[in-house]
């Protein structure tokens, strides 16, 4: 326990100065960092993921794949910059319309899925480049609205430029 201490404050060490919020971002990359890193860690081959995130740097979740706690799994709908949309296979109902829910992951919370609400989007967005168009769109539109012919969610067609 003692080099658990002894590393953490080294590590700690190089936040001074820093105000809370860029530690808290600066550490919420690094933990996405490392959710995607093989274990053990390599720093070479950290290197390269770390290069590649920021040469995609719109990329929220490179594999398209998650579990929700109910044991249900959600497959990859559409992405534009700054968003990711899942939409939950549900294993006993049909797969009509009215039983569908969709979940979000967004590039500032990429770890975190949260259910597909206008409440949660504009809480995850908020203070962010995207805010006012969502907001403008969430006038018009409610967050489940898609494209008669593609069947494609319009929400993804929000930009954040």
């Amino acid at each position: 326990m003692k080099n658990n201490k002894k590393q953490l404050y080294e590590v700690l060490k190089h936040f001074d100065g820093m105000g809370k919020i860029e530690a808290y971002d600066l550490t919420h990359k690094l933990e996405t960092l490392l959710y995607y890193a093989s274990n053990p860690i390599n720093t070479e081959n950290l290197s390269e993921l770390l290069e590649s995130f920021i040469d995609q740097n719109n990329e929220i979740d490179p594999f398209h794949f998650t579990i929700l706690p109910n044991g249900n799994f959600c497959e990859f709908m559409g992405q534009n910059d700054w968003l990711h949309i899942y939409k939950e296979s549900k294993r006993l109902l049909p797969d009509w319309a009215i039983f569908e829910t969709y979940y979000f992951k967004t590039k500032y919370a990429p770890l975190e899925l949260q259910k597909l609400t206008k409440k949660n989007l504009l809480q995850d967005i908020k203070g962010k480049p995207e805010e006012k168009k969502v907001r403008i769109f969430l006038k018009k539109n409610g967050t489940y609205k898609k494209d008669l012919i593609t069947s494609k969610l319009l929400l993804l067609e929000v930009s954040s430029s």
